[in-house]
């Protein structure tokens, strides 16, 4: 049975050809997966590390009635954070990020908080001295997950308190442009401490019914930890 299989393989060009092509394909597959070996075994490109961290936001809201230029409302970030770095020097971060933004009343003692769940996306460079000085720039997009205005204000001549919801009077959606920079001490092999400083200007309107172009803008500080699951 085998020599009447051998002598039809013999006979039979297609199925010569069709061997053929297999061993091609095989030998093909074998020199890509190397390839892919080889490449993971190089220090860039790939995922660097990731990281958490939180913080303290002073945010405000340019070109809107009511709200003060000067004072900031104070609000919370924190935040998960991914980065593929391309060479020891340049990477391209993301993160996934609670922020409270908002404004001050200009008149009275009210804050407007927002509260938005944010990606920001970014080009860093970073130098390779210890500690680690990085600076970024990027954009951001942000999901409204809340408004509520909270404070004093005064009304037929005494001041009543004030708590409610104003989702209704902002849009669900905002983005930007971000910039920053800080440092990364290392810790041990696995783990760096970092400090940044960020700042963010709003492109989008965010006023769902008003005539007024009301943006926002914040300046924040996050302190957290690093993960490397690449190399340094």
């Amino acid at each position: 049975m085998n020599r009447c299989f051998y002598l039809h393989f013999l006979s039979n060009p297609i199925l010569r050809l069709k061997v053929k092509m297999f061993r091609i394909s095989f030998l093909l597959i074998f020199a890509c997966l190397a390839s892919l070996h080889y490449a993971d075994g190089q220090k860039h490109p790939q995922f660097s590390h990731i990281g958490a961290g939180g913080g303290v936001n002073l945010a405000g809201i340019r070109s809107g009635l009511n709200y003060d230029t000067y004072d900031k409302n104070i609000g919370l970030n924190l935040g998960i954070k991914g980065n593929y770095s391309f060479s020891d020097l340049l990477s391209v971060g993301s993160e996934i990020s609670f922020e409270q933004k908002g404004a001050v009343h200009e008149a009275f003692d009210v804050n407007t908080n927002l509260s938005y769940l944010s990606l920001p996306v970014y080009i860093e460079w970073t130098l390779k001295e210890k500690p680690r000085f990085f600076i970024h720039t990027g954009l951001y997009g942000s999901y409204l997950l809340g408004a509520r205005r909270k404070g004093e204000m005064r009304a037929n001549g005494q001041y009543v308190a004030v708590n409610e919801s104003v989702s209704d009077d902002f849009r669900n959606y905002d983005a930007g442009l971000i910039f920053g920079g800080g440092f990364m001490v290392e810790l041990n092999w696995d783990f760096d401490f970092f400090v940044s400083i960020r700042s963010s200007f709003g492109l989008i309107n965010i006023s769902a019914n008003t005539d007024s172009q009301p943006r926002n803008y914040h300046f924040g500080i996050t302190a957290g930890y690093i993960y490397y699951i690449g190399f340094r």
